[in-house]
């Protein structure tokens, strides 16, 4: 999976090369953002058009890696807190005198021909 989605993400940056490799023509005009607010007037500097669309995507990309950090930082706790509470039930089933198979115990032992 994490090979399948880091061709994703390459493939997606080189359609957006490609993107403005094809057209800079129309993206090679200048571009200025203006912000008129009561006490002052802001202003970009004058870039390509083609700058922000790479800019755009950069951005864009650099949002996504921060919620998939966020998101696998999250699924880490979760995991660490299901296997505590595994240990915890497995001690209490220790204390009623309850045996029980482990997974990989399971896993390793030879069926049974019945």
């Amino acid at each position: 999976m994490r090979y399948l989605k880091a061709f994703i993400i390459g493939l997606l940056a080189l359609v957006s090369v490609v993107f403005v490799i094809e057209n800079i023509d129309a993206l090679s005009a200048p571009v200025q953002f203006k912000l008129k607010l009561y006490v002052a007037n802001l202003e970009t500097a004058s870039l390509p058009l083609w700058v922000l669309t790479i800019l755009s995507f950069a951005l864009g990309a650099a949002l996504v890696l921060i919620y998939l950090i966020y998101d696998h930082i999250k699924q880490r706790q979760v995991i660490r807190q299901l296997r505590q509470n595994v240990e915890i039930m497995g001690m209490e089933l220790k204390r009623a005198g309850v045996t029980v198979e482990t997974p990989s115990a399971a896993a390793s032992a030879p069926p049974e021909n019945t």
